[in-house]
């Protein structure tokens, strides 16, 4: 069972060589594996960089909300026992 696992592999790889080999269009298609000009390349960097920071945004700020939503609510709470403890002392 293992071997025909890794005959398919190697079937795909080979076919994915052959593919890039036969269309070398399709090979080049990425942006970044060729050298273009400085501002271009400047211009994926910056790109790459904001995509690669937006889940650390996106998380951060439904982490900190929870968060400061979670305190809020424990202060209030401590208030209100607080008060009702006055009022049982009195």
């Amino acid at each position: 069972m293992h071997g025909r696992r890794l005959y398919q592999w190697g079937q795909r790889l080979l076919g994915g060589l052959v593919c890039g080999t036969v269309l070398p269009v399709a090979a080049q298609a990425c942006t970044v594996c060729w050298a273009g000009d400085d501002a271009l390349a400047q211009g994926m960097n910056i790109s790459i960089l904001f995509l690669m920071s937006m889940p650390f945004v996106i998380f951060g700020s439904i982490g900190s909300t929870i968060y400061l939503a979670q305190k809020r609510a424990q202060k209030h709470l401590h208030k209100g026992l607080a008060w009702s403890q006055k009022e049982k002392g009195q």
